[in-house]
């Protein structure tokens, strides 16, 4: 395999230096441009914070500007083994999930929970190892539909498992459709023991800034 011409590397790792950050990913295009960056952090400092000290590291050490919007933060707890866990979004919440397959389609429908409301999203197609993933992502999305208000819509654009710092973690990516116009959206979510079930909170992740927007406004 050919190396990248661009030093992504030592932009990684001038991010591991960020208090709490335990590993990075950074994605370009082929023109050298920073798609996406991916941070998983130690929990205790918020996540916005961290995006800001991202921000501040591109800028000060390599005169890169970058938008925040592509940068995702996954944080993780420290338990007296030194193994890390996941830290729960606090809403929605995922309450379930299944998957049936019958002569080469699947079918998935995700539950999820908000305050007392429980939501269900289904999704259908054909039962490829990566397009199921792709499905979870659709039925949350659906799921979520209700919080929307009608003022946008999410698309869902790509999705795949990935490793960092010897930990698997799903990704997601999602195109926000509204009347002002479209914007990229990007989550991750640590894979614990089910990556449908990482999928479904990497797909939360993506989308919770905006839902929150829409119940605070």
């Amino acid at each position: 395999m050919s190396e990248t011409p661009y030093p992504i590397h030592e932009w990684e790792q001038a991010l591991k230096q960020i208090r709490s950050v335990v590993a990075a990913r950074i994605n370009v295009n082929n023109q050298g441009e920073i798609e996406e960056v991916h941070i998983l952090a130690k929990s205790g400092r918020a996540p916005k914070q961290i995006v800001r000290d991202v921000e501040s590291i591109l800028v000060a050490q390599f005169d890169l500007q970058i938008d925040h919007k592509k940068i995702s933060v996954a944080q993780v707890e420290e338990d007296e083994e030194g193994t890390f866990a996941i830290v729960e979004s606090k809403r929605p919440k995922l309450v379930g999930l299944t998957l049936r397959t019958v002569h080469g389609m699947a079918e998935v429908k995700v539950e999820l929970l908000t305050g007392d409301k429980l939501m269900e999203g289904l999704a259908e197609g054909p039962s490829s190892s990566r397009n199921k993933l792709r499905l979870f992502v659709d039925a949350t999305l659906k799921a979520l539909t209700p919080l929307t208000l009608d003022k946008f819509l999410f698309v869902t654009e790509d999705v795949g498992i990935t490793q960092l710092a010897k930990q698997q973690i799903a990704l997601v990516s999602i195109t926000l459709i509204a009347s002002e116009g479209e914007q990229s959206l990007t989550g991750c979510a640590l894979v614990r023991n089910d990556d449908r079930e990482a999928v479904v909170k990497a797909t939360l992740d993506a989308v919770n800034r905006k839902l929150w927007f829409l119940r605070n406004n």
